[in-house]
Parts: C-alpha cells; sequence; structure tokens
C-alpha cells in the first residue's frame, strides 16, 4: 500500500530513554517528508527535545511513561492522545510501541490506517521481551526502522545529538556554585532508568557508589531524576553525601547540561551513557548480558547476568580507572 504522508502523527508510548529514539527517527522522516505536517505524542521529556530541535510541528506530551504502561495511567494517556489528535487531519500513524489502547484508538476512534513494527507472532514474541529481548535485532532502534521501512525511509544517522543551550550551562555552573563548589572538582552524575524497576541497578548501590566516590575523590555528586520524575532523589533519600545535587523533575535539557559538564556519568540507561559519549563526557554503563547495543572508546560497560549482579565494587574500579586516566590526559595536555 502506498502512503501519501502529508500527516504523520508518530506515536511512542515507551519511557524516556528508549523513547529518545524517536529523535533519529523524525530526523529521517524530515529527509524524506520535508513537507509532510509531522506531529509526535510521547513522553514529555522526549516531546520537549523534539520541539526544542523543531522536528515536529505538534507535540502531545504523555506525561511520565513507565513500563508496564497499563492500568488507569494508560486510560488517561489513551484520553490525551484521542482527544488531542482529532484536532487533526492526521493521514497516517505510526505506533512505534503498540498497545491495545494506542491501537484502538489509532484504528478505531481515529479510523486512520497504522504502521508498527514487525514482531514475532504470539506466545513466540511475548516469551522473548519477558526474557527482556526485543525481538527482530539487537539495536534499541530496531523497531523504529521495522516502521520507518514500510515507508521506505531509512535511519541513516543512529545519534541522539541533543543540544545544551548556553543558558541551561550557566544555570546548572550556577547550581554547582550555590552547593559550595568553587571549580577544580570532579563531577559525578548518576542516573538511573526506573529505579522502581527491580531490572534496574539497585538504588542502594547507587547511593554506595556516591559515597564512595564522594570520600576518595572529593567528588561532587549530582543525582538526575528523569525529566519530569523524582523516583530517584526520593528513593535515594539519605543516601547520599553531603553537597550532593539533587536535580528534581528536572527537564530534559537540564539533565543534558550536568551530563555535558559531568567528569563521569554512571548509568543504567544505554541511551544516556550514548548521549554522554556523544557530548565527550566519559561515562559508566551497568548493563545486563543481554543488551548488545554499540559504545564508544569513552564509554565503559560493567556487565553481569542482570543489572543487580554487578557489584559496586566492579564500578568503583572501573570508575578510579576513568578518574586516573582523565587526570594523566591533563597533566599530559598541560606539560
Amino acid at each position: 500500500m502506498r502512503y501519501s504522508a502529508r500527516s504523520i502523527l508518530a506515536l511512542d508510548v515507551s519511557p524516556f530513554g528508549r523513547s529518545l529514539s524517536l529523535i533519529p527517527a523524525t530526523r529521517a522522516l524530515r529527509a524524506s517528508f520535508p513537507q509532510a505536517y509531522l506531529g509526535v505524542a510521547a513522553h514529555i521529556g522526549t516531546c520537549e527535545v523534539l520541539q526544542a530541535q523543531r522536528l515536529v510541528d505538534m507535540a502531545i506530551p504523555l506525561g511520565v511513561v513507565k513500563l508496564p504502561a497499563t492500568g488507569p495511567d494508560a486510560i488517561k494517556r489513551g484520553w490525551t492522545i484521542m482527544r488531542q489528535a482529532r484536532g487533526y487531519s492526521f493521514e497516517l500513524i505510526l505506533d512505534f510501541s503498540p498497545r491495545l489502547e494506542t491501537q484502538l484508538i489509532s484504528r478505531i476512534v481515529l479510523g486512520v490506517p497504522v504502521l508498527s513494527p514487525g514482531r514475532l507472532p504470539g506466545a513466540i514474541g511475548r516469551l522473548f521481551e519477558f526474557g527482556g529481548v526485543r525481538p527482530g535485532g539487537s539495536s534499541a532502534l530496531t523497531d523504529y526502522s521495522s516502521v520507518l521501512r514500510q515507508l521506505n525511509v531509512e535511519i541513516q544517522d543512529e545519534r541522539i545529538e541533543v543540544l545544551t543551550p548556553s543558558e541551561e550551562d550557566e544555570m546548572f555552573e550556577k547550581r554547582l556554585y550555590s552547593s559550595g563548589s568553587r571549580g577544580g572538582e570532579m563531577v559525578v552524575l548518576l542516573y538511573a532508568a526506573n529505579p522502581e524497576s527491580s531490572r534496574g541497578w539497585p538504588v542502594a548501590a547507587f547511593g554506595e557508589i556516591a559515597t564512595r566516590l564522594a570520600n576518595n575523590f572529593s567528588a561532587r555528586i549530582v543525582i538526575a531524576d528523569e525529566p519530569y520524575d523524582n523516583a530517584l532523589t526520593r528513593s535515594l533519600g539519605g543516601w547520599l553525601p553531603s553537597g550532593a545535587i539533587k536535580l528534581v523533575q528536572p527537564r530534559a535539557s537540564e539533565v543534558f547540561a550536568a551530563i555535558a559538564r559531568a567528569t563521569v556519568v554512571i548509568t543504567d540507561e544505554a541511551v544516556i551513557a550514548q548521549i554522554a559519549s556523544e557530548l565527550s563526557t566519559p561515562a559508566i554503563e551497568i548493563r545486563d548480558s543481554l543488551t548488545t547495543m554499540r559504545s564508544s572508546p569513552s564509554h565503559r560497560i560493567v556487565t553481569g547476568s542482570s543489572r543487580g549482579r554487578v557489584s559496586v565494587q566492579e564500578v568503583f574500579d572501573v570508575a578510579c580507572e576513568m578518574i586516573q586516566e582523565n587526570r594523566s590526559r591533563s597533566l599530559f595536555q598541560r606539560s
């Protein structure tokens, strides 16, 4: 079937990290359909980024999306999509993370043709997903590429390419100064994909690594919540060393400015580690053995059979190596 693609709604009910793949996806759409009216319905932080980069004409923020995306939150999101999308004459919907409510709204309520990822059928696909494997390939962009190929669109550039406005950089520097920083100290940013999930690195481990780096290297610890959420800072509570900076319910641009300023980023979110690498900030990613995304030379990976099995000592040892490498490089550059 041939689609005119004069007006397209990109629909993605998935968490912030995964939904950032909409950036290279919409970039590819823009290149292929420069005259099309392009809307997006996604995590509120992702909508912020897409609008800041002027990749979409309109956005429907779906709030903070967590998995499993079911229950009252799913109903609320479905109502938001239906109410706002009905005001536009979309001819095609790209459902990058199809769920029952998104398929019903798209096909029945809006009555619009829908393209979804090619998935393994029935119980086989669910078995893979239960084990943490996304069927159809190892890249985080697999589902996005699967949808776009149905429009003969290819993602040529997988980079996120976030922008950090100078005013955000200045605001973060002021935040450092007000916390007692006078320059020259290490800044370690901690970011958890979903601290309430058993699949992530434990909150206690984030607290312990923060304390050890602060005590051993006098590092300034920055705890960044997922954009517009407060789960990590709320969960850590009293685990944090004195002087730690909490980015509570931050804008996406605040998180990116903190990543750009950090000496090291420690995270269990692959896309945040990718962004750090793109911003030339060394990153340590805590990863399970099923994840197979690529990394860069400044992006170190600590792997366990699950993220919960990665010890604080393993992460601390890698952090020490990276800090030593950075200090040696700085001394060489000054000599």
